[in-house]
């Protein structure tokens, strides 16, 4: 089985205890509880370094990092621009645990260690607070849909919430163990998280679990694609797994050096992992998707095979290669749902009118004696038999003179 392919490494001093990715992959930012916070671009390049937040404990990237938010033990919350400057922060009153921001950074949560929630919009405002449950129990996670409509948040309750844009508590749910990590897809429709009974989950937005999995050591991360085709997981901190859909281990691949925290990038095609010595690196995954390819080309194959018209899913497959080999890796996961989706709509192929070429070009059989007929003939030239016609769309015999099928209106 092919190999995650190492696209960079980042070395530093103090072990990461933090990481967020951009949507594309393109930026992340590594956070330590003595080190700060370091925003790398392209390549594992440092962009910029910021050592004034202290006991950095949770970092998230709105979209492809047009804002960054982080979560300080200090009991506070700040919001960076791409740039390293801050634009506001604020206190929490308890240790900030966890924040989760959507792709237009319009909602950004934080949640502390006393079990308090608090939501503010991209200038700073409080939108609103709650505490899950009317607890004081520890938030552990906090996961908000790219658009910005869900908020699912896991604590040491032993539950996981639902929540809209507007606090309301959509549901909450008790779990097996206390909700370690969650992640959400772009819309809201499927929801991950791992308890620290060594399982994780994959459920739907009304709270109903599709599967489970039960691991033999407690696993150490968990992140979804945006379109939820795929989970990842980290199992060890050297083994990295990814779950399909329908919950099934699909692909595996080692790490060389131990990295006990990882976090994806949501178009799917990233996976960014750090170790307890310093180091971050940054994993390409397309070994992955080009199994995901081909078995969507072998869906469309027998599609073809049972004789459906796949033109449509054809088209799509090679929409899905280009943007594969661009490395647009969000487009690829859409395009190939829907190449996947087209396959299995397929209608059946039309039949193709049998003809016969004859000294005259083109023309159809005579069906009483087989003697192929110019095209325009109304009589056959063996046998004198008046000629009839099958339209070519829908099978239907039409009359000599006809422009049009009288069934389906196909051009005759």
């Amino acid at each position: 089985m092919a190999e995650a392919r190492t696209l960079w490494t980042y070395r530093d001093k103090s072990p990461i205890t933090a990481m967020a990715v951009g949507s594309e992959g393109e930026f992340c930012a590594i956070g330590s509880r003595q080190g700060g916070i370091t925003f790398l671009g392209p390549d594992g390049r440092q962009l910029w370094r910021m050592q004034d937040i202290p006991d950095i404990r949770d970092i998230s990237l709105a979209g492809n990092a047009r804002a960054v938010l982080v979560a300080s033990g200090d009991n506070s919350i700040h919001y960076l621009d791409r740039r390293g400057r801050e634009i506001w922060h604020r206190s929490t009153n308890h240790a900030a645990t966890s924040v989760g921001v959507s792709n237009r950074a319009d909602l950004v949560v934080v949640g502390t260690r006393r079990g308090n929630l608090f939501a503010y919009d991209r200038t700073g405002k409080l939108l609103w607070e709650h505490q899950p449950g009317g607890t004081d129990f520890r938030i552990n996670d906090i996961a908000i849909s790219a658009n910005g409509h869900y908020v699912v948040v896991g604590t040491d309750y032993m539950h996981i919430y639902l929540y809209d844009a507007k606090g309301n508590v959509l549901w909450g749910t008790e779990t097996t163990g206390k909700v370690l990590e969650a992640c959400v897809s772009n819309n809201g429709d499927y929801i991950g998280y791992m308890t620290d009974d060594s399982r994780i989950y994959f459920a739907v937005k009304n709270s109903r679990v599709i599967w489970e999995y039960h691991f033999n050591r407690q696993p150490l991360w968990i992140d979804m694609a945006s379109t939820a085709d795929f989970l990842v997981v980290g199992e060890t901190p050297r083994k990295v797994s990814v779950f399909t859909k329908s919950g099934r281990r699909a692909w595996s691949f080692e790490l060389p050096d131990g990295s006990p925290v990882g976090r994806m990038a949501r178009s799917g095609g990233h996976v960014l992992v750090g170790s307890r010595k310093g180091s971050a690196t940054m994993l390409g995954i397309e070994a992955f998707l080009g199994k995901l390819l081909r078995q969507s080309q072998r869906q469309v194959e027998r599609a073809r095979g049972e004789g459906l018209d796949t033109n449509e899913a054809d088209q799509l497959l090679y929409a899905a290669k280009r943007a594969l080999d661009d490395g647009s890796h969000q487009e690829f996961l859409e395009t190939i749902g829907k190449a996947n989706a087209a396959a299995q709509e397929a209608p059946l192929a039309r039949k193709q009118e049998k003809s016969v070429t004859g000294v005259g070009g083109d023309s159809n059989a005579c069906g009483s004696c087989g003697t192929g007929n110019p095209s325009g003939f109304q009589f056959c030239g063996g046998c004198g038999q008046k000629l009839s016609f099958s339209c070519a769309g829908c099978g239907t015999p039409a009359q000599p003179g006809f422009k049009f099928c009288g069934n389906c209106g196909h051009t005759l």
